[in-house]
């Protein structure tokens, strides 16, 4: 099906988006070592005589039988694999007991291939199917709009199994009450974006993440706006909504959760005007986000003014933009408006299924119900899974 098809595709792009060398190495004289430091809470281990063992496809492991890790302190233990001339890359798994296998992925990890260095890599398995938490806060007050909203926040399934892990990926998402709750969401219809992110980690598509879900107010059309649209009689306060998430919200949700700080690894997402708003703070804020998903963009807002005057500013080439529209309902969802954006954005030097990607869900309308549908495919597109 669809996860097969853009599974595929991560593949083909994970060493561009994705921290795939994780590996900290040294150059050394003679032997050289692959050093694995499984890091794990031992209260978290099914019994206390329980021990923890590694499975792989080189270095002298197998998916058939475990190396027993050396205990090193009371949560994490070690195996040391040594390098091998020409292997560069390397697949493997934790387990407990040699039985229970990590949930997720393999861990991939790309090796020097060369003897002539030490490394050290760190992993921090969870090995108990979790579906992920959301948590709201409520009533953050914005110094920036004068006003108060929640903020739904989605940790992912290891979060409270694995209690050492910390989280560099954070993708912040507009309208939070369509994201994970029926009771809030527009028609009762919400995205189900905790439920995709469950699946596509259990399923090694994804690296987990952190979910911020931000709450629209009575002032959305506004604040997903950055510009005054004379035929709408509305919009421009975007920059101070973007300046709300960056100083207020993001400071937040780093210091309440296991969350870092990471330019590389932080997404925004919207759909409709917050497609529109997601895409135009990748442009303008390249130092804070490294990735854009624009679902149903609202592209022909204040005469298409994102295409024809936002995009001839000078903007960044080291943000990735997912790009994606329906093609039916009202205004066709805004399709030519999207094809528009691709087409510059093709001009600017992005590079399709590289740098930019680009979706076309035939048949679908701009609602929540297509959105969830296909919420996977830009989840999956900027966040895939590797370490």
């Amino acid at each position: 099906g669809s996860l097969t098809r853009m599974r595929i595709v991560t593949c083909l792009r994970s060493v561009l988006l994705a921290a795939v060398v994780a590996t900290a190495c040294q150059s050394v004289s003679g032997a050289s070592f692959l050093f694995v430091n499984i890091i794990y809470p031992a209260s978290s281990l099914p019994d206390p005589s329980s021990e923890i063992f590694l499975r792989g496809d080189n270095l002298g492991l197998t998916w058939s039988s475990g190396v027993q890790a050396e205990r090193i302190t009371r949560d994490s233990w070690r195996v040391i694999l040594p390098l091998k001339e020409g292997v560069k890359y390397l697949e493997m798994k934790a387990l407990i007991d040699d039985t229970s296998f990590q949930v997720g992925d393999n861990v991939m990890v790309l090796l020097p291939g060369s003897v002539a260095q030490n490394c050290t890599i760190d992993i921090y398995p969870f090995f108990t199917p979790h579906r992920g938490t959301v948590i709201t806060i409520s009533d953050i007050f914005s110094p920036q709009l004068k006003n108060k909203r929640d903020i739904v926040v989605y940790v992912p399934p290891s979060y409270f199994e694995n209690t050492l892990k910390n989280y560099s990926n954070v993708l912040v998402m507009h309208d939070g009450q369509n994201l994970f709750n029926v009771s809030t969401a527009f028609n009762n219809n919400p995205w189900d974006a905790g439920k995709t992110a469950d699946q596509l980690i259990a399923e090694g598509y994804i690296d987990e993440l952190i979910i911020v879900g931000v709450d629209n107010t009575a002032d959305r059309t506004n604040e997903l706006t950055y510009s005054y649209d004379d035929t709408v009689k509305a919009g421009g306060k975007g920059d101070l909504y973007l300046d709300f998430i960056e100083q207020t919200v993001l400071p937040m949700i780093y210091s309440k959760f296991r969350a870092v700080p990471n330019r590389d690894r932080l997404g925004i997402l919207g759909s409709s005007l917050g497609g529109l708003i997601s895409c135009y703070a990748g442009w303008t804020r390249p130092q804070v986000y490294s990735r854009a998903g624009c679902m149903s963009s609202s592209f022909w807002w204040n005469n298409e003014d994102f295409n024809n005057v936002i995009l001839s500013k000078k903007g960044p080439l080291n943000v990735f933009f997912y790009l994606d529209s329906g093609n039916a309902g009202p205004s066709e969802d805004d399709m030519k408006q999207t094809l528009g954006v691709r087409d510059h954005l093709l001009q600017l030097g992005y590079t399709l299924n590289s740098t930019l990607y680009y979706y076309l869900d035939n048949g679908g309308e701009h609602n929540e119900s297509f959105w969830r549908r296909r919420f996977h495919i830009p989840l999956e597109w900027l966040y895939s899974s590797s370490v």
